[in-house]
This record gives C-alpha cells, structure tokens and sequence, in this order.
C-alpha cells in the first residue's frame, strides 16, 4: 500500500507539471502559426496590413507569388511549419502587420516570441530587378511603439527562435511586426506567441517524462500486485 501510495504521487505530481507548463504556454495570439493560402501583398486570416504590402509565402512561392522561388538563399522549412509572413524595407518604404490582442491583465508581463529568418529577395535579372538582400532584424510594436528587436540577421537557409518581454498597459493593445531599420532587406516571420510571465515557456523537462513515466509503471505494477 505504502508502494501504491509513492507511485500515485509520483503520478499526480509529473501530470500537475505537464498540466500547468501546458497553460503556461498558452498563447493568447490568434493564428499565431500565420497559416493561410500564399498571397502577394496579403496576410493570413487573424492579422492585417497596417503599412506596406506584406506577403504570405512558403519555400515554394516567394513574395507569395505563385512559383516564385527567388530567394536571395533557399530556405528550410519553418519550424512552425505552413506558410509565414514576409517583410521588406527600403528606406522610407515599410511593411508591416498587426493584431489586437484580447484579455490582457495591466501590469502583467508577457513574453512574445516568434522565428526570423532572413532568405531575402533576388531578381537580378527580371525586366525591372529587384534585389532585398541586406541584413535586418524583426522589429516588435505594442500600440505603434517599439519594444525592441531580435538579432539582425543576415542571409542564411536557417530561422532562429527570438523573443522579447513586455508589460501590459491595457486589457487590449495592438501588437505589430516590421523591420527594425531602412537597410533594405526582406526578413520571414512565422510561430508568433504571446504567453503569460518573463520567460519563453519552456518543453518539459526529460526529468519530468521520466517521473510520469516512473509513476504510471508504479501504478501498474501496484495494481498487478493487488490483483494477485
């Protein structure tokens, strides 16, 4: 009995851990994987174009046009998989997109993150070329200010996973996405989150898995025991 009691606890302990990391993690942005069909100067059901004409495009339909594959680098798969949203600059030219976000608590931290990548545009040799290969970085806005940025990237195959902290001043308040500087670049974004405290939640631990699973066999083996 002493047994059956450890392994329960053990049980009940390891799924309290998984329960509560799992609302941790919740995030409060709608379609925060920017899924939707590739469109030029479009974005994904959720969001919307506030300056510039951002695209959603894939590996296979760059600028969102159909067919398009004239990345500056070919990129990998999204670790979010799907489309995502593609952002460009050139001086005074700026795009960028937003969403409201519902059910903040004032004074509460939270932690936004997403993955960058920068797979820039190459036309070199169309009828009008169109070059964005510069290295830029993602830029965050909460109610048309400024939070800070992630890391300025330079062309590369591979995304990075950013994130910044902030505050919540109101219940609602507009969260937006552009470049951070005039050098002209076109930077992907894609799995956008917004979750509650100071710090991206984390995957559970191996160590926790393991005590789940240690329980769950303890239970098992408890009632094998008793049912002998």
């Amino acid at each position: 009995m002493q047994f059956t009691r450890l392994a329960s606890a053990a049980a009940l302990s390891a799924l309290l851990c998984l329960s509560g990391a799992a609302a941790h993690a919740a995030s409060i942005v709608v379609n925060g994987s920017l899924t939707g069909s590739t469109v030029n100067m479009g974005t994904p059901e959720g969001w919307r174009i506030l300056e510039g004409t951002p695209d959603t495009l894939d590996r296979a339909n760059n600028v969102g046009v159909a067919g398009a594959t004239d990345f500056g680098v070919a990129p990998t798969a999204s670790p979010d998989g799907g489309t995502w949203v593609g952002l460009g600059i050139n001086g005074s030219y700026v795009e960028r997109f937003s969403q409201i976000l519902h059910g903040l608590s004032v004074g509460q931290t939270y932690t936004v993150s997403w993955f960058a990548g920068n797979f820039g545009l190459n036309r070199p040799d169309a009828a009008s070329p169109v070059q964005y290969l510069g290295s830029n970085a993602i830029d965050v806005m909460l109610d048309g200010v400024s939070i800070g940025h992630g890391s300025t990237l330079g062309l590369s195959p591979n995304w990075l996973s950013e994130s910044l902290v902030f505050t919540a001043t109101s219940a609602s308040q507009q969260l937006s996405f552009r470049l951070a500087d005039t050098t002209k670049a076109y930077l992907s974004i894609d799995g956008i989150a917004v979750v509650t405290g100071g710090t991206t939640p984390a995957v559970p631990e191996p160590g926790t898995w393991a005590l789940m699973g240690a329980g769950l066999i303890g239970l098992a083996l408890a009632k094998r025991r008793t049912l002998g």
